[in-house]
């Protein structure tokens, strides 16, 4: 007997090999095995078993890695559709949905302290006012009907969404039904995990990339085995083995962290909506600043639009206030005269403030005043960035350092000047302006791993702190009632890159740090520090517009025919060598060009181009964006992919890019 077996390779076949006699009582379709290819020995996917075979010199399965089948035909409907729309091989999809690291572990991991858990109490559960009970009611409904529903939740910051998707949940499982609840960070949200850890005590499971291999197996063939009925994780957590998948939550869907960085690289949100199909279950795409591609297509009636326009209690919205930095002298403190006033305000009431920049470090570039030259990293095409606390300057994307330099290398000249402004520089301003003060730095230098950032969340909220400063960490989730102002030190930082979706991901941050002020009936304030206070995003995020910003932004969208009118797909080229980078990504070009002639095909080819960020770890990278309908432009990548690459070249096809740089 001989298996077909599909490997986690390039490759759009699969091989076959011998079942020898010791396993073929034992081998199934759905298990996984140990076989050799070339001098190596790797993991491989059982998709059929036959008799006879063509091929000569079969080489037989080492062993199996599964003791019984783990592969459900609901996987391997999800692994084709993912192979055919985000250009990898079947093989390449069956391993992103069960990668091998998801094997029993040589040593069982030690059982939780069941101790530390002493001090999580049972949360009463809250009533549900007019809106959020509608909302449910309407989510129920689908799910008792069997029903392939995908909702779009858009509820104002604090309208409890939460408890929307708590109480849905309790339904689902008294129909027997399992759960998936999504998050955008799961390592970065404690206060999740113990919330429905608590409503629903031992039937949930974590799920994230920082589990240890023997803990995230033994949480797999939980769900596997209906053990546990939720899992709650970041976007690996959709292909949690679950065999009666009734209801899946995506929280936050809007943010970039649901794109996966590593090919295959799918959106989430796609995945959703073929899951939910594949399992009939109901999918909730929820957030109070729905992406414009999941909102377009509520309008448009392919998924059904709830929304929720008042806050638990009818709570007032902050105030929101835009100031023209524009307007102040350039060498004044990065603080502005109104936000330290308001500090000085919240102080004296001895209530709390979160302070947002999206940028950490101390200064975003260090120069020489005298002839100009500015300090960039020697394997990426960026400015290397000043940290005073350990006196050095660090490339944010490989990874470099380099100490303080005291001179240029140029002119010889030891005055030095740092531009721009970085986290640890608002902290050092805080402290100068508010010396008693209790302020906590929350950003990638300080919060190294989940255990730090556990203890941010506990300390400001047992209000050990008076000010949170941080990057995009302090944007996302935090429920501080004691919080009543929220200030933006600059607004800008992505307002104006050259991305499509610079002005959706500036109002989205906006809108959603600013949610953290006023979550209680102390009311709140947020200060926005920003050179444009008239651009149409801000204009919207003052006023809490959704739709005043979703009317705006849809008719430039339509205009230039990007997404959600079109699909995009984004051909990158790296080598270490740039004329080898620009020799293949031309050739490319060329190819598509024809291939779009001889197709009669319409999609748009934008490029070649450098890259925004033209070097990144000594690599040069050229990228070619193909925009136009969905059917051609996946013909086109698949085109493409089947390309011959010379070696030390890299070529990605990214479907549905969250960013072009």
């Amino acid at each position: 007997m001989f298996a077909e077996i599909y490997l986690s390779l390039p490759v759009d076949k699969p091989f076959h090999y011998e079942i020898p006699e010791g396993l073929a009582d034992k081998a199934r379709v759905g298990m996984r095995s140990e076989v050799p290819f070339g001098s190596r020995k790797v993991i491989g996917f059982i998709t059929k078993i036959v008799q006879d075979t063509s091929i000569e010199n079969v080489k037989p399965i080492l062993s199996l890695y599964d003791n019984e089948v783990v592969l459900t035909e609901k996987m391997f409907k999800l692994a084709e559709w993912l192979s055919q729309n985000y250009m990898c091989s079947y093989g390449e999809a069956l391993s992103c949905i069960l990668p091998a690291s998801i094997r029993p572990p040589k040593r069982p991991p030690k059982p939780k302290d069941k101790d530390k858990d002493k001090e999580m109490k049972a949360d009463i559960k809250p009533v549900l006012n007019v809106e959020q009970q509608d909302v449910t009611n309407q989510i129920i409904e689908s799910a008792k009907q069997n029903k392939p529903d995908i909702f779009c939740l858009h509820g104002i910051t604090s309208s409890g969404k939460t408890e929307v998707y708590l109480n849905s949940i309790e339904e689902v499982l008294k129909l027997g039904k399992s759960a998936i609840y999504l998050l955008p960070e799961i390592s970065l949200t404690p206060q999740f995990i113990s919330i429905v850890e608590n409503r629903f005590p031992g039937l949930v499971g974590v799920w994230h990339s920082r589990l240890s291999a023997g803990k995230r197996y033994l949480t797999w063939e939980k769900a596997r085995k209906a053990e546990i009925k939720i899992l709650l994780g970041a976007r690996s957590c959709i292909f949690a083995p679950f065999t009666n998948l009734g209801l899946i939550i995506m929280d936050e869907e809007h943010e970039p962290t649901y794109k996966q960085d590593q090919k295959p690289q799918y959106q989430t949100r796609e995945i959703v909506d073929v899951l939910a199909k594949i399992n009939n279950a109901v999918a909730v795409f929820g957030s109070a600043t729905p992406s414009l591609e999941v909102y377009y297509r509520a309008k448009q009636g392919q998924y059904k639009l709830l929304e929720m326009n008042e806050r638990v209690d009818k709570r007032e919205l902050p105030k929101v206030t835009l100031v023209d930095v524009t307007q102040i002298p350039s060498k004044a403190r990065v603080i502005t005269k109104e936000l330290a006033l308001a500090l000085t305000r919240i102080l004296a009431r001895r209530e709390q403030a979160i302070v947002f920049l999206n940028r950490r470090g101390f200064s975003p570039g260090v120069s020489c005043p005298k002839c100009g030259n500015v300090w960039q990293c020697p394997r990426c095409s960026v400015s290397l960035v000043y940290h005073k606390t350990s006196n050095d300057l660090r490339c944010h994307y490989c990874g470099y350092t380099h100490p303080w330099p005291g001179e240029c290398p140029t002119c010889k000249n030891k005055e030095l000047s740092v531009f721009g402004i970085g986290t640890q520089k608002v902290e050092q301003e805080l402290h100068q302006l508010f010396p008693q003060a209790r302020v906590f730095r929350l950003d990638r230098d300080t919060a190294s791993s989940h255990e730090v950032y556990h203890r941010a969340y506990q300390e400001f909220k047992n209000e050990n702190y008076d000010i949170l400063l941080g990057t995009q960490m302090v944007a996302k989730g935090f429920d501080f009632p004691r919080v009543t102002l929220v200030g933006v030190i600059d607004a800008d930082t992505a307002l104006y890159l050259p991305d499509f979706r610079s002005a959706e991901r500036t109002f989205q941050l906006i809108t959603q740090v600013a949610g953290r002020s006023g979550r209680s009936s102390l009311g709140g304030e947020v200060i926005v520090q920003t050179r444009y206070p008239n651009h149409y995003a801000l204009l919207a995020s003052k006023d809490h517009d959704y739709h005043e910003f979703y009317d705006q932004e849809i008719n430039n969208r339509r205009q230039m025919d990007y997404p959600p009118f079109s699909r995009l797909a984004n051909i990158l080229v790296r080598a270490s060598k740039e004329e080898k980078a620009i020799e293949l990504i031309n050739k490319i070009s060329g190819d598509l060009n024809d291939f779009k002639e001889k197709n009669v095909f319409k999609y748009d080819i934008l490029g070649p181009t450098p890259a925004a960020h033209s070097k990144l770890r000594r690599l040069f990278r050229w990228q070619v964006l193909l925009k136009g309908n969905s059917e051609e432009i996946l013909l086109a990548s698949k085109n493409i992919r089947n390309y011959y690459i010379p070696r030390g070249i890299f070529v990605s096809i990214d479907i549905d890019p969250q960013n072009v740089l």
